[in-house]
C-alpha cells in the first residue's frame, strides 16, 4: 500500500524545501560579518522559506490524521521498526522546534532587520534580547545538526530497505 498522494507531494516537497534551508544556513553563517549586504538577503531567504517550511509541516499535521496509512512491513525486525517510529517522531519534532527557535532568534537579535516571510514583515515576539538570543540562536543551530544526522538516518534506512532487504522497501510507498 503506497501514501496517499497528497502526503507523498507534501513530503517531498519538504523535503526538498528543508534540505535547502539546511544548506542555505550552513552556507550563509560565515558570510554574517564580511559582506552584511549579501548576509542580509541570504537570511531574507532563510526566514521566508523556513516560516513555509513550518507552514508546510502544519499541513502535514492536519492532513495525515485524515487518511489510513500504511503499517510498516510486517516481515521488518522490532528494532527496525522501533528506530523508524523514533525517526520519524524527532523529524516532526525538529520540523516544529527549529522554525520556532528560528523565528524567536529572529526576533530577539539586537540588530534584527525583522522577521519578514517574502515581503511581508511578521511580529517580533522578543526583540532587543540578547540573553534570550543566545540561547535560541545556540539551540537553533544545534537542532539543526540534530536535524541532519536524522534525515541521514532516515534516508540510510529507506536505501537499505530498497537495495538490500527488498521485502521490507518502504521507499516504494513514497515514491
Amino acid at each position: 500500500m503506497k501514501y496517499p498522494v497528497s502526503i507523498r507531494a507534501i513530503h517531498w516537497l519538504s523535503a526538498a524545501l528543508i534540505i535547502g534551508l539546511l544548506v542555505l544556513g550552513i552556507y550563509m553563517t560565515p558570510f554574517d560579518m564580511d559582506n552584511m549586504e549579501y548576509s542580509e538577503s541570504l537570511y531574507f531567504w532563510h526566514k521566508s522559506f523556513g516560516i513555509l517550511a513550518f507552514l508546510f509541516v502544519a499541513v502535514r499535521l492536519v492532513n495525515k490524521p485524515r487518511h489510513a496509512l500504511p503499517d510498516l512491513p510486517k516481515g521488518m525486525p522490532r528494532h527496525e521498526k522501533l528506530a523508524a517510529k523514533a525517526a520519524h517522531r524527532a523529524l516532526y519534532i525538529l520540523m516544529v522546534v527549529i522554525p520556532i527557535l528560528g523565528y524567536i532568534q529572529s526576533s530577539a537579535y539586537e540588530y534584527s532587520s525583522g522577521v519578514h516571510f517574502f515581503g511581508m514583515d511578521l511580529p517580533e515576539l522578543i526583540p532587543n534580547s540578547k540573553p534570550v538570543f543566545d540561547v535560541a540562536n545556540f539551540l537553533h543551530k544545534w537542532a539543526s545538526y540534530a536535524f541532519i544526522a536524522v534525515i541521514v538516518a532516515h534516508v540510510a534506512g529507506a536505501i537499505k530497505h530498497r537495495l538490500f532487504d527488498r521485502e521490507n522497501d518502504v521507499l516504494n510507498r513514497m515514491l
